[in-house]
């Protein structure tokens, strides 16, 4: 009988209408698996890792939490799989799910079973993250202490205007704005959007060519900014994108028009939104944030309410 890979490019595949073994493989020691479905759906546990539907009344969510903790620990990798529940069969259906990294988060929902007739339907609702850097996937894990796991795919985009008036060279040196970069791509990947752009604002607007939201903090650390007297913000073009500002003077105008994250040491910014503070002398700024998490989680919030 067939054996069905699904996650983030198959996310979808239909399997005749049996009894199912539902499991989880990986690091489980401190999860449970749940089967959530009305109250007439049958349910036989035989370990917290493994469940038997004789047969399904309705619409079913396979469900993971965490065991002893709020939120599962960093790293944990978990794998579901599907398969017919049938000792006879020496080579029943199997559905193999691609495996999830669901540290830092709570419940997951990571498949949804709907019965129709003769099949059922196996839909994935939890899908592999895409690989960032430490401080991006670091920052879609903390937005999402705020969101929750949200869909695999999504739709909008988001633009980072980075200022470029003189007074933000000791901002570049110091990697604050590279870092700022990455957090607007993990913030945005936990919310579902996953075209992030970026465009260097002085007296022109200059778009950072990059050919994925992964390699943009690359493509900034080689772009050369034409440092100017000030950021014409008024030349940002419309469009249906999402726009943050990054500078160190959002004006408030600025404030009132576009979210911001703001670089500056002065804390009564935070009532504003995000701001990212300068790294010690001698450290740098991803460094900083990745070993100072409790920073990272005021960030990535205020810009979760921001792009929202």
């Amino acid at each position: 009988m067939p054996i069905y890979v699904v996650g983030a490019r198959n996310q979808r595949v239909q399997i005749p209408n049996q009894a199912l073994t539902v499991s989880i493989t990986g690091a489980v020691g401190g999860a449970a698996l749940e089967v959530q479905g009305g109250p007439d759906q049958p349910v036989v546990r035989s370990t917290a890792h493994q469940a038997v539907l004789p047969s399904l009344t309705g619409p079913v969510t396979i469900v993971v939490r965490p065991v002893g903790a709020d939120r599962f620990n960093s790293g944990t990798l978990i794998h579901l799989a599907i398969a017919h529940d049938n000792p006879g069969d020496v080579d029943p259906v199997q559905v193999m799910f691609d495996p999830v990294d669901v540290g830092g988060d709570t419940v997951v929902t990571f498949a949804a079973l709907t019965p129709n007739g003769t099949q059922i339907e196996v839909a994935v609702s939890a899908v592999a993250d895409t690989p960032m850097s430490p401080l991006a996937s670091a920052a879609r894990t903390s937005a999402r202490k705020v969101t929750g796991r949200g869909p695999g795919n999504s739709g909008g985009s988001v633009v980072l205007a980075l200022d470029t008036s003189a007074s933000m060279r000791r901002w570049f040196a110091d990697g604050s704005t590279f870092a700022a970069a990455d957090i607007v791509v993990g913030v945005a990947d936990a919310l579902g959007l996953r075209d992030v752009s970026a465009v260097l604002v002085g007296a022109e607007v200059t778009p950072v060519p990059a050919g994925d939201a992964a390699a943009l903090v690359e493509a900034l650390r080689e772009a050369e900014p034409r440092w100017s007297a000030g950021a014409r913000w008024s030349r940002l073009p419309a469009g249906s994108a999402r726009t943050v500002i990054c500078s160190d003077f959002p004006t408030l105008a600025v404030r009132q028009q576009f979210p911001v994250l703001a670089l500056s040491n002065d804390r009564r910014l935070d009532a504003d939104g995000a701001r990212l503070p300068s790294p010690r002398p001698g450290n740098e700024a991803g460094a900083e944030l990745l070993a100072h998490p409790p920073v990272l989680d005021r960030i990535t919030a205020a810009l979760v309410r921001a792009l929202k």
